[in-house]
């Protein structure tokens, strides 16, 4: 199985912070008032695209442009979209759908670089297929790209704030 991590502000990175910020925007996450121990928003989602389809899920209406730069001739499907207050140890999961799920957890709100340490992983049946570990600054985007057998692929993204 492999795995692409784009990250950056061009190109796909991008488009998908417009994803990540949309779909915030539509799960209707309230903000909530501070805990005493470090926290972090942290989101993850999942999108499946599929190679010529003109197909867009009505979730992902606001965003349907971005989504159409990032991979043209493509049509596009909220699998799932989790956001979570999360403190050291506790981990976000988003549904991909047979059996699949993509899982984030929170290792450090704030290392010594003032960066999010992330625990990312694909699970199968709930079996760990891939893991890595991320350490990126607060409000940035990364995702993973995955291609499937059928020729989909999967946008895996997640943002900490």
């Amino acid at each position: 199985m492999t795995i692409q991590a784009q990250r950056g502000p061009r190109g796909r990175a991008g488009a998908v912070a417009w994803v990540v910020a949309a779909l915030v925007l539509l799960s209707g996450t309230e903000a909530r008032p501070q805990e005493s121990e470090p926290a972090r928003q942290v989101t993850v989602f999942g999108i499946v695209a599929v190679p010529n389809k003109a197909m867009m899920d009505p979730k992902l209406k606001a965003i349907a442009p971005q989504l159409r730069r990032l991979l043209p001739n493509h049509g596009f499907k909220l699998l799932d979209v989790q956001s979570k207050r999360l403190t050291a140890g506790q981990t976000v999961s988003c549904d991909l759908g047979g059996g699949a799920a993509a899982a984030t957890t929170l290792m450090l709100p704030f290392d010594d670089n003032g960066k999010v340490q992330l625990r990312c992983e694909i699970l199968q049946n709930e079996v760990s297929q891939v893991a890595t570990m991320v350490a990126t600054p607060p409000n940035q985007l990364f995702f993973c790209d995955k291609a499937r057998p059928d020729g989909s692929r999967i946008l895996i993204g997640i943002g900490a704030r």
